[in-house]
């Protein structure tokens, strides 16, 4: 049984951190779609893949987290419904994750055999690794520490704690 005090703190992080993921995702595709219509795609190509996948991966921490405190506040979820999309998810990410140096590649290409500030490369290197680590975070190792028992956890055992998401589908529940 989880202390009624204990509970009401998580219900409202998780609600927190579902609302803030929730906000990356539009503030991140916004982004993207401004970017389209200031650039040509040919320039920007790699930049709004990596956009993309950022956007695609914080959505699902976006689900997540919102299944988790729906869960917490009894809410009716269909948990092997979840659990099977976020097995696609994973391996969706995979394929696009596998995809980015193709997309780098073609990127140098069509812009005529060159990477330069032009074609804003290095933020394109930036949201494509960011993509990487989100998918990581979700679905490996956590490592993102923002609240005091992560980073004692990190302090006390020096090494990366398993990812939530990583968990619950290893252990098939939600």
């Amino acid at each position: 049984m989880i202390n009624k005090n204990f509970k009401k703190r998580l219900i409202n992080r998780l609600q927190w951190t579902f609302q803030v993921e929730g906000m990356n995702v539009v503030m991140f595709f916004g982004i993207m779609i401004f970017l389209n219509f200031q650039y040509s795609l040919y320039d920007i190509l790699f930049l709004s893949y990596g956009l993309f996948v950022m956007c695609f991966i914080l959505f699902q921490g976006t689900y997540y987290w919102w299944i988790k405190y729906s869960v917490l506040t009894e809410r009716p979820v269909f948990k092997s419904t979840a659990l099977s999309r976020f097995r696609s998810f994973k391996r969706q990410n995979q394929l696009m994750i596998a995809l980015i140096p193709v997309v780098l590649i073609i990127q140098w290409f069509v812009s005529g055999k060159t990477l330069s500030t032009d074609n804003l490369i290095g933020w394109a290197v930036f949201a494509n690794l960011f993509g990487v680590c989100e998918y990581i975070n979700y679905y490996h190792k956590q490592l993102m520490y923002d609240n005091r028992n992560d980073l004692k956890y990190l302090l006390q055992n020096r090494k990366l704690k398993e990812a939530s998401l990583h968990k619950d589908l290893r252990e098939n529940k939600i």
